[in-house]
């Protein structure tokens, strides 16, 4: 028995569930690249504020990993730093979905990463 056009029938209906699958996999890529960056960004704002207590320089390290905006938290304050303590530095980045239909599903997420090296300079 001949049917004609039942490929194109099954293609038509498994189309939208594969490339909603592709979209899905695309947004996981994207926010694993960001996790990443902010692992990154955390290791590069610790090294500078390990050496300088300067807020405008430790925000500048953090953001110049291209994530923006991002929450910084910085520990010990700069009043209670002393030579060889450990500093730790916390970055929040909340991503915004990229993909027009899968990316609100992503929104609400809160990504975190720290870094914690010994002070040089007080």
């Amino acid at each position: 028995m001949d049917e004609p056009g039942q490929a194109t029938v099954e293609l038509v209906l498994c189309l939208p569930i594969m490339a909603l699958v592709l979209g899905f996999l695309i947004e996981i890529g994207l926010l694993v690249g960001d996790q990443v960056r902010l692992w990154h960004a955390a290791r590069e704002t610790a090294r500078v504020a390990i050496v300088d207590s300067n807020p405008d320089e430790i925000r500048r390290a953090a953001e110049h990993g291209g994530l923006a905006p991002v929450d910084i938290d910085v520990d010990p304050e700069f009043a209670d730093r002393s030579t060889g303590r450990p500093l730790t530095v916390t970055l929040t980045y909340r991503p915004s979905g990229r993909l027009p239909l899968l990316g609100p599903l992503v929104a609400n997420r809160t990504m975190t990463s720290s870094a914690t090296m010994r002070l040089e300079q007080p």
